[in-house]
């Protein structure tokens, strides 16, 4: 019943589909993913086709609705050619058969050599290579040097409590009503991945090697984090809207918050004078840790993936190798131009190489602090198991209540660990 579930739910908001990007008719490859930087993903695909001679066109889905319609798409039988894919439904989609591996495809091998082994780790499922990385990189802090000094504050928090007592001083010394930002709201890449990020910075993990749930242990360090941001929020520190926004970094760079975790690249736009309130400003820290743990943190990589869709194999791997590997040129194009003109991280190991790629990092972000970071980063096997995607979607609305003390920390937890084994169970892992 588990495996089906979010199947039967989601053929329901096909209908939600017409009108949009999945009824296009025009003919050429058709990209989806989320809208981010439309103009500029428009503009890499007319570079395409005029060194491959095939048209594209980038047709995106809002980006929380991202895997809902998706799915939706690929029951009804999808029109796509290539997807963008997250790490955490990477699983799921493979498993399916919705997208296709690019092992032994012209040219893998060359490119997959340039990639780090934990890179490919998190684009594989069950020994096969699903796609070339859009973008990776890892989760750091933010925080906004300017209200720490204001506070007479000289240095970051090493430690979340530390960060409390910090943001009391920023509060009572008026800088700003709450100094700290969470992304706590229901929705892919916001209330889990900041629950993972607390929980790596105590020392835990969600699960173990063998998937088995150590969240509901009473005292664990992912329980911990729980009571961490309720603390929080109930002293008024961690500003409610962390609960319902949907980008924090817009209030990073307006300079109303001054701490936020948040991934990496998103520092450039925080520091762009043209963007940002607070330019100049914003800095990045180790992400703090608690007891004897100093930090913890947690790579990612989203991918270009093929569709079983694609009706021509040949000019959709075209697109992918052009998306995630080099252009006709030989260049990393693509990757380069998301590197130096949005902040986005990398795969490609010669990009660390390229001159301007160095020069322009190092203007709106400490990179050995960056790579420090990397080295506190555990690694999250059970993101790649197929029924992942179906429990995660399933615990957001009761985390946000344990958090808010709406319902009792204990009995969510065991309950979202009993849903989990379940889940376990049916895949038969």
């Amino acid at each position: 019943m588990h495996r089906t579930r979010s199947l039967f739910l989601l053929l329901s908001v096909w209908i939600l589909l017409v009108g949009g990007a999945a009824i296009a008719q025009d003919d050429g490859l058709k990209l989806t993913g989320w809208p981010y930087q439309v103009d500029v993903v428009t503009e890499n695909l007319g570079r395409f086709t005029e060194q491959s001679g095939h048209g594209a066109q980038f047709l995106p889905f809002p980006s929380n609705e991202y895997h809902d319609k998706m799915v939706a798409s690929f029951v009804a039988g999808t029109e796509f050619d290539v997807a963008y894919v997250r790490d955490s439904y990477l699983a799921e989609w493979a498993s399916a058969g919705w997208i296709l591996p690019i092992t032994g495809l012209p040219g893998a091998d060359e490119l997959l050599a340039d990639l780090p082994a934990g890179i490919i780790e998190q684009m594989s499922y069950d020994g096969e290579v699903y796609g070339l990385p859009y973008y990776s990189g890892v989760q750091t802090m933010a925080y906004n040097a300017a209200h720490l000094e204001a506070a007479g504050i000289t240095a970051p928090p090493e430690t979340w409590a530390e960060m409390l007592e910090q943001a009391q001083m920023i509060k009572d010394a008026g800088v700003v009503e709450y100094p700290i930002l969470m992304q706590l709201r229901s929705g892919e890449n916001y209330l889990l991945r900041e629950w993972e990020t607390l929980t790596a910075a105590r020392g835990g993990r969600l699960f173990d090697d063998d998937f088995n749930p150590l969240f509901h242990l009473e005292g664990s360090a992912a329980w911990q984090a729980l009571d961490w941001l309720t603390e929080g929020l109930d002293a008024g520190l961690i500003d409610p809207a962390s609960l319902t926004d949907d980008d924090g970094t817009l209030l990073m760079a307006a300079g109303t918050t001054s701490y936020m975790t948040t991934t990496d690249y998103t520092l450039k736009a925080m520091n762009d004078p043209e963007q940002s309130n607070a330019a100049g400003s914003i800095k990045n820290a180790l992400i703090p840790g608690a007891n004897d743990v100093r930090s913890g943190s947690w790579g990612y990589v989203r991918l270009y993936s093929i569709t079983n869709g694609a009706e021509d194999m040949d000019s959709a791997w075209q697109l992918v190798q052009f998306l995630g590997g080099r252009d006709a040129t030989g260049e990393y194009y693509v990757a380069k131009r998301w590197a130096l003109e949005f902040g986005l991280g990398f795969s490609q190991q010669g990009l660390y190489q390229d001159q301007d790629v160095r020069e322009s990092i190092s203007g709106w972000i400490d990179p050995d602090l960056l790579s420090e970071q990397g080295e506190y980063a555990i690694s999250r096997p059970y993101r790649f198991v197929p029924f992942f995607s179906d429990w995660e979607i399933g615990s957001w609305g009761p985390l946000q209540a344990a958090i808010l003390g709406d319902a009792d920390k204990g009995e969510v937890l065991k309950d979202l660990a009993e849903e989990w084994n379940e889940l376990k169970e049916d895949w038969g892992y």
